[in-house]
């Protein structure tokens, strides 16, 4: 059975080709249809770098899979975010000969977090770096607790944890398993009141008594320590020392440069978690700084060009998330110029019909700032512009339309910056419109 999955799993992959379907996880689902167990079948030989959490697990992995590339190693990675069990099958029959071998030296995957307990046990990661959790798509996860048990209890004794020391909830990953840890010390982007109302955790996971913190990065990211017990975030083995969002630049442990794409806190993050990794792989700090250095910008994550004269910024959001537009909300908050904000998707979710909307009141609208026009687009255009409201932004200000295409006349009269907030299903749509590359 398994020479047979594996081989309708490959000519599956020529379909694919044939159809021109990137990212497609069929070939794991027909593999997966004639064997439910071929994803312990494979052989791999390299070694496996995990990547779980509730967001930034592509923009973490592509770094880790890009640099290792420019360093002339060989490599696999679940490029195009296929990150459950049939998107990694895929991924593996797509590099594998037919008796299930895989003989890359790296296997770098990104792993939902609740497909841990099928992923972890057949492909064994030597590495797992976890760089948040946060409450992400409710009507499927449900809660963050439930996700840190998903996988928690599927994290064995032979993993090297690399975790972001910043969140003081991901310390509940108390093990005994080697745990390297990064995070940020103080810079002048950090505050010393937290800015957000909504927060993932303001109580010590030891013994419930109240954290304090000394600056904070963003939510609950900071140096914190509980107001009761010895539970405190404490030093960490990587850490960036200086930061500098005008030239883009970075300093690892006092020492190490590194240019980074865009200037946003979650870049920030991705890429000193990728470097914390790769510093595991015995390949030498300064070809890792100059070769993350050298990598190209993710356009449809973060972008930024001129329209009539007015500088545009397109701000990737995933929804059900509303940490990841919280980001946004930081971001937009650090231009104190005049500003029209453009805020809308397709669909909430292409996983389930839930039209859940209760992230919405999770963001911290009221951070946006110097507000010329809010246009809220798409499909929950009245929910968006009814929280909006709610955060205080005159009504007036707040426009809302059916498309894009029918908003265009509004962006184009409104005036300051203009910042789109949307989810990915908005990206190439929005900069078609407004001209961007």
């Amino acid at each position: 059975m398994k020479y047979i999955s594996i081989l309708f799993g490959k000519l599956a992959i020529i379909l694919t080709k044939l159809l021109n379907k990137k990212g497609t996880n069929l070939p794991g689902v027909v593999s997966k249809k004639i064997n439910k167990n071929i994803l312990s079948k494979f052989n791999i030989k390299g070694t496996v770098i995990a990547v779980t959490g509730s967001s930034g697990k592509g923009s973490i992995t592509s770094l880790i899979s890009n640099t290792l590339i420019k360093l002339n190693e060989d490599v696999i990675h679940n490029t195009y975010g296929s990150n459950l069990d049939t998107g990694i099958i895929s991924l593996f029959l797509k590099h594998c000969d037919l008796k299930g071998n895989i003989n890359s030296k790296y296997i770098v995957l990104e792993v939902d977090e609740r497909y841990t307990k099928y992923i972890f046990k057949d492909t064994k990661p030597k590495y797992v770096l976890i760089n948040n959790l946060s409450r992400d798509q409710p009507p499927r996860n449900m809660h963050f607790d439930f996700v840190f048990d998903a996988i928690n209890k599927n994290i064995t004794k032979d993993m090297h944890l690399i975790i972001n020391k910043d969140d003081p909830y991901l310390r509940k990953f108390i093990t005994n398993n080697k745990v390297t840890y990064y995070g940020i010390e103080d810079t002048k982007y950090s505050y010393k009141e937290s800015l957000f109302k909504n927060l993932n955790i303001t109580r010590c996971p030891l013994c419930n008594s109240k954290l304090n913190y000394k600056h904070y990065f963003f939510e609950t990211l900071g140096n914190y320590s509980c107001t009761k017990c010895n539970f405190k975030r404490g030093d960490v083995e990587y850490k960036l020392t200086d930061l500098n969002f005008d030239n883009l630049t970075m300093i690892i442990n006092n020492k190490y440069k590194v240019n980074f794409g865009f200037d946003m806190l979650f870049s920030v993050y991705n890429v000193l978690g990728a470097y914390t990794l790769l510093s595991q792989l015995n390949i030498k700090k300064s070809e890792i700084a100059n070769t993350i250095s050298s990598l190209e910008t993710n356009k449809k994550i973060f972008n930024k060009y001129k329209f009539n004269n007015r500088s545009v910024f397109v701000l990737n959001n995933k929804n059900e998330n509303a940490t990841t537009f919280n980001q946004s909300m930081l971001y937009i908050n650090r231009d104190n110029n005049l500003k029209t904000i453009v805020i809308g998707w397709k669909e909430i979710s292409r996983r389930y019909k839930y039209d859940d909307i209760s992230w919405l009141y999770d963001i911290d609208f009221n951070l946006m700032n110097n507000i010329d026009k809010v246009i809220c687009v798409g499909v929950h255009k009245y929910t968006i512009a009814n929280r909006i409201k709610y955060a205080g932004i005159d009504e007036d200000k707040i426009l809302v339309f059916d498309t894009l295409n029918d908003s265009y006349s509004a962006i184009k009269d409104s005036n300051g910056n203009i910042y789109a907030v949307v989810n990915f299903d908005y990206v190439e749509p929005f900069n078609a419109l407004i001209g961007g590359n």
